[in-house]
């Protein structure tokens, strides 16, 4: 079962429309199955703004809780009291929410060296979870290496946790109950690129692999046009084909997408969307005012008018 979402939801109106009274939260969960919480990495939230999230949502929807830095920005996984006792904080988030993992991200300063393995897995035995299963993003060339893959594997299959991948890069080490996967950017860590649909089809045969090993593959994109990508890895899942490709003159149906404000001339279009953001390529965003000044001085009826206005001059603005 693979369920596909983003880190955080507090962006989405950039992708989709906002209806009347409903919250960003309520929006998100009417496209994603699950989310997985990051604003949790840099505060406490309390147990009842847990729960009013997961009142928010329909039954069915799902959370991941994102642990605090305080635990996961430490020199060392070194399970301290205090350590321990955040941790605690984290699970009873987690646990209002029920939330379906608790995810550690540990930073490329945290190296590959038997004294790391050594005090994480000390962490990870003495720490309590409660039943929810906890998830370890490992960074850094230093994790790559096969031996140390090959110990971190054995450590991670004692204490029965996940490793997490960014499954474009490098597969996991080892998987317990649940694949966890976490997409940003290419080649390195690039939160600015946006996927092609080859790399998003490439992700979608990995990720299949996992299907029926494990109770659920979790993937989660977490770029700036992470959205729009994840939404398009979704109708991928359910149809077997991607939509066309969302670069060139669709770039600016994707980045307009949001917006209700039609008809429109095009000053008042540049006056209020002029400052978003559309990638015209992978690797490459510019604001829209930069494609937008080029089109007529008239007034558009709708998006699809627009759109074949912008096919008309692309292909002299220098995008190509």
């Amino acid at each position: 079962m693979l369920k596909v979402g983003t880190c955080g939801w507090t962006r989405v109106y950039q992708a989709f429309p906002k209806s009347e009274g409903e919250s960003l939260l309520q929006s998100y969960a009417r496209h994603f199955p699950v989310v997985e919480i990051n604003s949790s990495y840099y505060k406490y939230h309390k147990v009842s703004t847990y729960k009013k999230w997961k009142e928010e949502t329909p039954d069915g929807f799902e959370f991941t809780v994102k642990c605090h830095k305080f635990i996961s920005q430490r020199p060392k996984l070194e399970p301290t009291g205090e350590m321990l006792r955040s941790f605690q904080r984290v699970v009873e988030g987690a646990k209002a929410c029920n939330a379906k993992a608790i995810l550690i991200q540990t930073p490329k300063s945290l190296r590959a060296t038997d004294e790391v393995l050594n005090k994480a897995k000390e962490f990870f035995k003495s720490i309590d979870p409660r039943g929810i299963p906890v998830v370890w993003e490992t960074r850094g060339e230093s994790w790559e290496k096969n031996e140390s893959r090959r110990k971190l594997a054995l450590m991670l299959e004692k204490c029965g946790i996940t490793h997490v991948t960014d499954l474009l890069k490098i597969d996991p080490a080892f998987v317990e109950d649940i694949a966890y996967f976490r997409l940003h950017g290419l080649p390195g860590y690039n939160l600015k690129y946006t996927y092609a649909n080859s790399e998003l089809r490439r992700l979608y045969e990995k990720a299949r692999e996992y299907d029926g090993k494990v109770k659920t593959v979790y993937i989660f994109f977490n770029n700036y046009a992470m959205y729009r990508d994840a939404e398009r890895f979704m109708h991928l899942m359910r149809s077997g084909e991607l939509p066309p490709s969302p670069f060139g003159p669709k770039s600016v149906f994707y980045a307009l997408r949001p917006f209700r404000g039609w008809p429109i001339t095009k000053e008042m279009l540049l006056e209020r969307c002029g400052g978003w953001f559309v990638w015209v390529k992978p690797n490459k965003s510019v604001k829209l005012r930069e494609i937008l000044k080029h089109i007529s001085s008239r007034e558009y009826a709708d998006l699809d008018d627009l759109e074949n206005e912008v096919k008309k001059i692309w292909g002299r603005i220098g995008f190509q």
